[in-house]
């Protein structure tokens, strides 16, 4: 009996081993056949609607049903709440931090007791298109806000009766707050009228002034100052501060690029406000003197969300479908991440078990892809690659970047080698061959270059009269395994095959339905695939220039990789699904699933062993190749 019972718990001891779901290095679990994820989507979301502080400094972020608490010092999230049946649309802590006042797009307004994580209270406000829900000063009311018709309401908290409903000129409204006293409210809306800022008297519903005829007031772009005096508005071209007695501009703040003022916030220094616009940045102003003190881009657009921490040190923002908190001195992040903070356009893989990845956050990292550590960071300027090869010798690695510049870097130091300029618009497509690079672009040429030169030793450019090359840009160019061949393919809806030494057109495919994305050499060369936007991946004999197969992997198609025998592709796209096909049956093998958005490139580790995918999630996913 003794022995059956050890045996047992040995048994269940190594089962639980066994099936304990993997974790990345920030100990978050993997997705099924997933060995590594390089980065964290830790505070990555589609869709956040409202950011707060808890006045112990947690961090509460409201996306979706769900109300997360997190330990923004720490990274580690703590609570993760449903509230409501349908999405949280605003939320404003209690003074003490013990209840949440929240508001959903289904009309509802509920206090919710944080420590015990239940419901207080609730009610329905009849308001269509409700945006937000705010304590009055004295925490005894609740201001509730309705978009169309623009219609203001309060109530007694207590017992939720209604104490004055108020209907607005506007087109409609989009935000609004408690005056200093709670005796009066400010509301704003988008244009379509006069004015786009209104007082009320809470008490009778007067209208008491409107006034700043300007494109928008954006949702939580109004905010009364510290000592009551002041409202400060963001609109389409600019934040503007008004004294409340007699309604006096006091000062515009403008310089965003773009112009609009999308978030904004009162600084604990009673003479310091921020901006947050629709470029990405924050701006933390001396207000007096209408001057920029600091500036940081910590989203790659719309800043929609603000606040300052309650000890006045820290920034709490939402854009671009993450989450970030910077220092309020110089935007400096919190938490030193090892990760892309934007999305990953890019990856190539190195001897070693590394990876070399580029993204939109104007960035190369160079990874370990076992151990999920970032070994080096690339910076440069508008090093904003869209693909990226690394050269035989694994020393150099070159960007292809969105202005047309190719930027060769070195991989021991990260330092700039050379610039080679010729394409215009994108470089979509690098190889590197034998004697040099070999690079197409949205300008529909193909250009090889040696490699010391900075002019390239051929450009191949499309040809009507000798049917020749792309008519449009070329997304894709891969090289055979003996450097000989080259396949190209683009938005004229064709894949071609070229002769490396002298840049001869050896032949067209042009059964596709849509842009080529991605070519492959499937093996040696004498067959490819190409992936296509009509959702097809077709399997092409070379020498006899026939259609060996055609399958439906379905949505858009962007990636693409065959395995060193030929037999196998991987393909993925906007689904953020990668798939795995036997080419010789034409049947899926695997759908490897894992991204929390579109995959923008996929590579084959030297080992054969492992894949790696790349997404606009911000991550990178290191896969074991299905046997």
């Amino acid at each position: 009996m003794i022995i059956r019972a050890a045996f047992a718990i040995v048994l269940a001891c190594a089962v639980s081993l066994t099936t304990r779901a993997a974790e990345d290095l920030f100990g978050d679990p993997l997705p099924k056949n997933a060995v590594q994820r390089l980065g964290t989507t830790r505070l990555r979301y589609s869709g956040v609607n409202d950011v707060r502080y808890l006045p112990d400094g947690r961090g509460l972020i409201a996306s979706g049903r769900r109300i997360e608490i997190w330990d923004l010092a720490a990274g580690r999230m703590q609570t993760n709440l449903v509230v409501s049946r349908s999405a949280v649309v605003s939320m404003m802590p209690r003074k003490d931090g013990k209840a949440l006042l929240v508001a959903d797009s289904g009309g509802n307004v509920r206090e919710w007791d944080l420590d015990q994580r239940r419901e207080l209270r609730s009610w329905p406000t009849g308001q269509k298109g409700l945006n937000l829900a705010y304590y009055s000063p004295d925490e005894t009311r609740v201001l509730t806000c309705g978009t169309r018709p623009p219609t203001l309401k309060e109530w007694e908290l207590a017992d939720a009766r209604e104490l004055i409903a108020i209907s607005g000129k506007m087109h409609s409204f989009t935000e609004a707050v408690y005056s200093a006293d709670g005796r009066t409210a400010i509301a704003g809306g988008p244009a379509g009228s006069d004015a786009v800022l209104a007082h009320y008297d809470l008490r009778t519903g007067t209208l008491l002034h409107e006034w700043l005829k300007d494109y928008n007031i954006y949702a939580r772009c109004l905010a009364v100052s510290p000592d009551g005096a002041r409202l400060l508005a963001g609109s389409r071209s600019k934040a503007t501060e008004w004294q409340l007695d007699g309604y006096k501009p006091l000062a515009g703040f403008t310089g965003h690029l773009g112009g609009a003022v999308v978030s904004l916030a009162y600084c604990k220094e009673s003479d310091q406000l921020l901006t947050g616009s629709r470029d990405g940045s924050i701006r933390r102003w001396n207000r007096l003197k209408k001057q920029v003190l600091a500036r940081w881009w910590p989203h790659p657009a719309y800043v929609t969300r603000l606040q300052v921490s309650p000890d006045g040190k820290w920034v709490l923002s939402y854009g671009g479908g993450g989450v970030a908190e910077c220092s309020i001195v110089d935007g400096a992040p919190r938490l030193k991440w090892e990760r892309h903070t934007q999305p990953v356009q890019c990856a190539a893989t190195l001897p070693g078990g590394r990876v070399v990845s580029g993204s939109t956050d104007a960035t190369l990292r160079v990874w370990d892809s076992f151990s999920g550590r970032s070994l080096l960071t690339i910076r440069a300027t508008n090093l904003i690659a869209q693909t990226v090869a690394v050269s035989p010798d694994g020393k150099r690695v070159a960007a292809g970047c969105k202005d047309g510049v190719i930027r060769e870097l070195s991989l021991d130091d990260g330092c700039l080698l050379r610039e080679l300029k010729g394409h215009t618009g994108y470089v979509r497509s690098l190889r590197y061959g034998a004697t040099g690079l070999i690079s197409s672009g949205d300008d529909g040429s193909i250009r090889f270059w040696s490699a010391t030169a900075k002019e390239p030793a051929r450009v191949i450019e499309g040809d009507l009269m000798a049917q020749a090359g792309h008519r449009g840009g070329v997304l894709s160019v891969a090289l055979s395994p003996d450097g000989e061949l080259l396949l190209s393919g683009g938005r004229d809806g064709t894949m071609r095959l070229w002769r490396v030494s002298d840049g001869k057109q050896m032949a067209v495919f042009d059964q596709h339905r849509s842009w080529v994305e991605a070519v492959a050499f499937a093996g040696g060369t004498q067959r490819a695939v190409s992936a296509c936007r009509d959702g097809v991946l077709r399997f092409w004999d070379l020498q006899t220039r026939t259609l060996l197969a055609e399958m439906n992997v379905g949505g858009t198609p962007s990636a693409l990789v065959c395995s060193a025998d030929g037999s196998r592709a991987y393909v993925s796209g906007r689904t953020g699904i990668v798939t795995c096909w036997d080419l010789v049956n034409a049947k899926q093998v695997v759908a490897l699933k894992g991204h929390t958005d579109a995959v923008t490139a996929l590579a084959l580790a030297k080992d054969g062993k492992h894949l790696i995918s790349a997404s606009e999630d911000t991550t990178l996913l290191v896969w074991q190749v299905p046997p």
